[in-house]
């Protein structure tokens, strides 16, 4: 895997996410491709169609539990941990899991804008999503990330229950502010928000700090379709974060093990998160 580089950790530092150019070989990608390929073909219990029946509709799934024997593998021979150690300046690193989006036919729109912290109760500044696409992608079809978002407000989570209202809280409960509707003044003022997105080639990666703001990219005729694997670790700087006390609309509980014990700020760890250093 490539070289963690003072460039990369400075950039992960200020802006939350860089490109990683070629840190996949094809022969690596190819072992993310079969682990992105299991899962299609045994679908979590929170796989779903988002906006089903809509010109939007694309797939979603968080992975199973079972999922990890296939992945572990992958992630234990090919570099990540070590990568990201040198990026956090964290001894230790663990695997928090995977996410599939595919979107096709070309005219799918937007996932809409979002943060992953709200949806997991934890945070600190030991985060990152690898970001993998099997396509080929301009940037205006790849992932687009707010600079420095990932050190500003946390909002709510999106619900992801209608493409026409992108930021329709998760939790409701005023604890965290609503997503601004960032499209809606992008389209008003495009200097409003300071957005990096990047070309992809297959083997790239946009490394970004969980906490970014972050929103794929529409396809089209162009690029009609867009394959991602998404793969989260945590190191040793993440901590506990109660939720808000609600029931939201639509909810990822990635807790899995009992944090009744645990305070405000104490570690966040859990014997079923894979360690990989």
């Amino acid at each position: 895997m490539i070289p963690v580089t003072d460039a990369m950790r400075e950039t992960f530092a200020r802006d939350g996410a860089f490109k990683a150019e070629g840190l996949l070989s094809a022969e690596e990608l190819a072992a993310c491709r079969r682990c992105f390929d299991f899962n299609l073909a045994n679908p979590g219990p929170t796989a779903l169609q988002l906006f089903e029946g809509s010109n939007d509709e694309q797939y979603n799934d968080l992975g199973t539990a079972k999922s990890l024997e296939v992945y572990r593998p992958m992630l234990e021979g090919l570099g990540f941990a070590d990568f990201l150690s040198e990026l956090w300046g964290s001894e230790h690193v663990w695997y928090f899991g995977e996410e599939i989006f595919i979107k096709q036919g070309g005219g799918v729109g937007r996932t809409p804008w979002h943060q992953d912290t709200p949806y997991f109760p934890a945070e600190g500044a030991h985060l990152a999503n690898l970001w993998l696409s099997f396509e080929a992608l301009p940037a205006g079809n790849a992932l687009e990330v707010v600079r420095g978002s990932h050190v500003g407000t946390m909002y709510d989570g999106a619900a992801f229950m209608d493409p026409d209202d992108p930021t329709r809280p998760l939790w409701g409960t005023g604890d965290l502010p609503r997503l601004p509707d960032i499209e809606a003044e992008r389209a008003a003022d495009p200097s409003s928000w300071d957005v990096l997105s990047w070309g992809l080639a297959p083997g790239d990666a946009v490394v970004l700090h969980s906490g970014s703001l972050h929103g794929g990219a529409p396809v089209d005729p162009g690029c009609p379709t867009r394959h991602t694997l998404v793969l989260r670790f945590f190191g040793d700087d993440l901590r506990y974060r109660p939720f808000p006390d609600a029931k939201p609309d639509y909810f990822m509980d990635l807790r899995a093990f009992d944090v009744d014990d645990l305070e405000a700020g104490d570690p966040y760890r859990g014997e079923h998160f894979l360690q990989l250093r």
